[in-house]
């Protein structure tokens, strides 16, 4: 009896196997997918702590319907540490609104310099949204110095990957713009073309 029940406890401990892991990662997404979000709950942790980074995004998204803000950090940014976008970016995004678009939540205090470090990061490897959120930041000065150079070079790299919204603010920022600022955008444009070139081959 005892033997068995030892057996039982390595068992208990040991990896799931590649088919268990996937059966939980497609019960997380299924549930997830139509809105079943207490039945997603459970093989999403499987599947989340087995180190899937799509299902630790979506846990981080089910805590934070919860409004459990320890729960919804940790799952972000255990993606985020894997340079998983979708989480790197809500999890910016809770930053920079201390909250969410509606405004402040419990758990989260608006934090620019947070925002931004993940942001900077994702725009200098080409990453459309984030060349977005830095030109916004730039723009406004939040979290760094206000820089329309800096600003403008941001939002032609996104407009250039189709990222529409960039379009007008950028027609906007050019027109307020002396001759000086805008000939230093465009060095910095040239400049961070090339930079995301490289980082892009290196990944």
């Amino acid at each position: 009896m005892k033997k068995i029940m030892l057996s039982a406890a390595l068992f208990s401990c040991l990896p799931m196997s590649n088919s268990m892991a996937s059966n939980a990662v497609d019960e997380c997404k299924k549930h997830f997918d139509n809105a079943e979000y207490e039945q997603a709950l459970t093989p999403c942790l499987q599947a989340g702590k087995s180190g899937h980074l799509d299902s630790q995004s979506i846990l981080g998204e089910l805590y934070d319907r919860k409004g459990d803000s320890k729960e919804t950090f940790y799952w972000w940014n255990r993606a985020a540490q894997d340079g998983y976008i979708p989480a790197r970016n809500q999890l910016a995004m809770k930053f920079y609104y201390g909250g969410s678009i509606f405004g402040p939540e419990q758990g989260w205090n608006q934090d620019y310099r947070s925002a931004y470090a993940i942001w900077i990061e994702d725009a200098r490897n080409g990453h459309a949204p984030a060349q977005f959120m830095v030109a916004e930041m730039h723009h406004q000065g939040q979290g760094v110095k206000q820089d329309y150079a800096e600003a403008w070079a941001w939002f032609n790299l996104a407009f250039e990957q189709g990222y529409k919204l960039a379009g007008d603010t950028l027609q906007e920022l050019s027109g307020k713009m002396p001759p000086q600022q805008k000939q230093k955008g465009k060095q910095l444009l040239t400049d961070y073309r090339e930079r995301i070139k490289r980082n892009k081959a290196k990944l």
